[in-house]
């Protein structure tokens, strides 16, 4: 009936999840340069607030990452079980940029010590888990239990249950180990993403005049923002215990996330530029603390050019570090195929 909002065959395109990552990697930076930010210039007042507010963004960022990865890494698995190709293509998109990106940043902090002794050993386990980069060890673990349910199963109900659990499992397992609430608050977006490309099919077949399901969809995003809004500023949780805010924080990220599900699927246009940091998302989220410190350190120019200037820096150097990634992933193949002609 309205042609504004058509029911397309997929509710998601990979341009769209560029450009969501790439909001989400601006939430993420600034959310971490507010929070630092305190370090040169107290603030007071209302001033000390919305730097306060701006340090909260990086939750809703983290949730936009999860629900894209999550939605992305279910379409390109498909309906059958996975095998190897699937395996390697992952590691090298993900594994490999941070085993790169991060070693080298290890090496030019220090390295890891004397290669000896259980401190040694806890470092490099440390390193290869992604612990000190908290995102990368939950990241991981989602996809450690995709890998294994996408490889056993093909029944897509029984998938999506299960990851739903394990997801569940992994909230718990870091709720009760007392990790700071950044590591699980945002946890369920990821199997929201996995959930909505399973079903992605029915939902873009739904049997509702498509004005009744526009008007759903756009009357939801005022509603859920308004919610997302009262809780982050004016809901009182001092009288909650831990377990009701984690429920209540749940609730929170589950809402936010459709929310996101439902300004994607309206949006029919993309921002080139936000398209490209989003492509380049993961290189700048591991990136942007290490230069960051280097600039604001060894920069004699005022506090706010020092942060640009590390913005600046970071997004040079994440490019560099993608087309560095992008050349060692093509590198086996260069060097068999130079083999192969030379014992021709």
């Amino acid at each position: 009936m309205t042609k504004i909002f058509p029911v397309a065959p997929v509710l998601f395109d990979k341009k769209t999840g560029y450009w969501f990552r790439g909001i989400a990697i601006i939430m993420v930076i600034l959310s971490h340069y507010a929070e630092w930010w305190s370090w040169f210039t107290p603030l007071t007042g209302k001033a000390e607030e919305f730097r306060l507010a701006l340090t909260g963004l990086g939750v809703f960022g983290v949730n936009i990452f999860f629900f894209f990865s999550g939605y992305g890494l279910t379409k390109a698995a498909g309906d059958d079980r996975i095998g190897v190709q699937f395996i390697v293509r992952r590691i090298q998109s993900v594994y490999l940029p941070y085993f790169v990106i991060v070693g080298s940043i290890q090496m030019l902090s220090g390295g890891f010590g004397p290669l000896a002794g259980e401190e040694a050993a806890g470092k490099i386990l440390r390193f290869l888990s992604g612990y000190e980069y908290w995102f990368m060890a939950v990241l991981f673990l989602f996809y450690i239990g995709f890998i294994i349910l996408w490889a056993a199963f093909t029944n897509r109900h029984l998938r999506v249950v299960l990851f739903w659990l394990y997801a569940a499992v992994i909230i718990n397992m870091l709720f009760n180990r007392q990790m700071q609430s950044f590591w699980y608050v945002s946890n369920l977006a990821f199997p929201l993403g996995i959930t909505v490309a399973a079903y992605e099919s029915d939902i873009c077949r739904i049997r509702m005049r498509r004005a009744i399901y526009n008007t759903v969809r756009i009357l939801f995003i005022p509603l859920a923002l308004v919610f997302v809004v009262w809780h982050e500023s004016y809901m009182d949780k001092s009288g909650m215990t831990p377990e009701q805010i984690l429920w209540l924080q749940m609730l929170v990220t589950v809402v936010w996330t459709l929310q996101l599900a439902c300004i994607a699927s309206l949006i029919p246009w993309h921002a080139p530029v936000l398209a490209g940091l989003g492509r380049d998302s993961l290189y700048l989220y591991l990136v942007h603390t290490y230069i960051f410190m280097r600039c604001v350190n060894g920069l004699g120019c005022s506090i706010p050019m020092r942060f640009a200037a590390a913005f600046a820096v970071t997004v040079i150097v994440a490019a560099l570090c993608r087309m560095a990634v992008a050349g060692l992933t093509k590198l086996p193949a260069f060097v068999y195929r130079h083999a192969g002609n030379k014992g021709g």
